[in-house]
């Protein structure tokens, strides 16, 4: 842990001869977030009781899908959200010359079996129809456009995520080899007919010899498989630290090689172009636009401490810390619940809950960097620097039609190390400049100009990013991709940790499975299942 006396010349080393760099550790307040866990004063002033349809816990992708779902249904929602923004781990802001992602940042274009997503981009007209073969069609604008991934290697800079023109022949055999076998998992089935690996977790085979990858760990698979270049790890480090937040000697290969084989998509639709859905924002579009399309009212600055059954559905109980020094405890009488949060928070508010699985949780650091440099035609949307401690940086930029010198870098870094308390300890003790100049010198070696360029940078830590899927974590509930729904009367569960994959697709679908729960709960005829 560096000094806080170090912090001045951390950031002048990186940012010799220039202005004073602005910015500020935003995001959540970790004595607000900490106050389910240490308890608070019951004594604090009561306001009146008030009444809702249904209360949601959480805001992210899971809490804004079961809004959009109930909202569907003519059913009325509450969000109670803790952060001081909507979105949860796809959080955006919009305060600079272009809005910009604080975590999730894309979405590839879904499998046919992701019903709620396919509808929810139909709605907004990103899927714009189909083509006699079956084929989802997208609108062009959204998807990335080109280039769309570089690769800083070897002291410059390469097209996509593969160096291959640096790389040596046995390396070059290695990744031809890792991308053949992955094409064969791709096209997998298991006895029980269910592909291999699919999105959702849902649709995955369930035969135990496919299961059986989760009681390894990626390093010990690729070990086992004869993989062992230097280059051909860190490319699939990269990818487990892109989507888990973890090494590879602390993620399940099952987990591991789902990421790598259940997009079929990218082999089976032919697209115009890229297949990834992008917006300045990230995520973020998505989120707001079911937000929007629910008209569900949002309060935040507000820790849901407990929710009670009574005779005609649930009382929920929140501190209201909106009002600066004087918080106040809310009762919320409610029809039905649903906790769109973590399993381990789900635990404390629903005391007794059945199904409920807490998983482990990766922390992340999100910096974004607002910047004034050369415009380059050819920037990509991703940079990534090989061995680099951090994932590299996303331009929110990139998606506009006209150049510009200003804009605004997403930077993501993820702890993957096995000691996630420790490190999420460390991060919060850590002040901006100490985080700035991390930033900064992570890039240095691709950008030692980007100190001189960036005028503000903003840093947001995530304590519990995702969950991390260790081997074994397919054995958290009985029945491998068939979590509980209904967590106690009236009350039900919508988050990634009920499958262990943090991926939009999973939240939009649990989000939507919940609100199906809760109306069927309520007597409230619904229209055909979304999911």
């Amino acid at each position: 842990m560096l000094s806080a006396l170090g912090l001045g010349w951390l950031v002048d080393a990186s940012l010799p001869a220039r202005r004073t760099l602005e910015g500020a550790v935003v995001g959540a307040d970790l004595r607000l977030g900490h106050a389910l866990r240490d308890g608070v004063d019951r004594e604090l002033p009561r306001a009146a009781p008030e009444r809702a349809e249904v209360v949601i816990v959480g805001s992210g992708v899971s809490g804004a899908s079961a809004a959009w779902r109930l909202a569907a249904s003519g059913v009325g929602a509450e969000l109670l959200e803790l952060e001081p923004f909507a979105g949860g781990t796809s959080a955006w802001g919009e305060d600079g010359v272009v809005a910009h992602p604080w975590g999730a940042h894309y979405l590839p274009v879904p499998e046919p079996t992701a019903r709620a997503p396919l509808r929810l981009l139909a709605e907004l007209g990103v899927l714009t129809g189909w083509d006699a073969a079956g084929r989802a069609l997208y609108d062009e604008t959204r998807l990335c456009h080109a280039p769309e991934e570089r690769l800083f290697h070897r002291g410059r800079w390469h097209r996509g995520l593969e160096s291959g023109d640096v790389l040596s022949a046995a390396e070059k055999d290695e990744l031809a080899r890792f991308h053949e076998r992955m094409s064969v998992f791709s096209g997998a089935v298991g006895a029980d007919g269910r592909p291999a690996f699919a999105i959702p977790c849902a649709e995955s085979s369930r035969d135990a010899a496919w299961l059986a990858l989760d009681e390894l760990t990626m390093d010990a698979w690729l070990a086992r498989e004869g993989f062992t270049t230097s280059y051909l790890r860190w490319y699939v480090e990269y990818a487990t630290r892109d989507d888990f937040g973890a090494d590879l000697t602390d993620v399940s290969a099952w987990a591991a090689l789902h990421y790598f084989a259940s997009r079929r998509q990218r082999t089976e639709q032919t697209l115009r172009g890229s297949r990834y859905l992008v917006w300045p924002e990230g995520n973020g579009r998505l989120v707001r636009h079911m937000l929007e399309r629910s008209g569900a009212r949002r309060r935040h600055r507000h820790v849901v401490l407990g929710v009670e059954a009574t005779r005609t559905g649930v009382a929920v109980e929140a501190l209201d810390a909106t009002v600066g020094e004087a918080p106040v405890l809310r009762r919320i009488e409610a029809r039905a619940a649903i906790l769109a949060v973590p399993g381990f928070i789900a635990a404390r508010i629903a005391r007794g809950a059945r199904g409920l699985i807490a998983r482990p949780a990766s922390p992340w650091l999100v910096a974004n960097l607002h910047v004034t440099r050369p415009v380059e035609a050819d920037r990509a949307w991703d940079s990534v620097l090989y061995e680099a401690l951090g994932l590299g940086y996303v331009d929110a930029g990139h998606q506009r039609m006209g150049l510009s010198e200003q804009t605004v870098l997403t930077y993501f870094r993820a702890y993957g190390g096995a000691e996630m308390a420790a490190t999420r300890g460390q991060l919060a003790a850590r002040r901006w400049g100490e985080l700035a100049a991390d930033v900064l010198v992570d890039l240095a070696a691709a950008h030692p100009e980007l100190g001189e360029q960036t005028s503000r940078l903003d840093c947001m830590v995530w304590g519990h990013a995702m969950p991390r899927p260790r081997p074994g974590f397919l054995r958290a509930t009985t029945q491998p991709f068939e979590p509980a729904v209904l967590i106690a009367d009236q009350v039900a569960w919508a988050h990634v940790d009920q499958t262990g994959l943090a991926l939009f697709e999973e939240a939009n679908t649990h989000g939507v499975r919940a609100a199906e729960a809760v109306l069927a709960q309520l007597g409230v005829a619904a229209s055909d299942s979304w999911i």
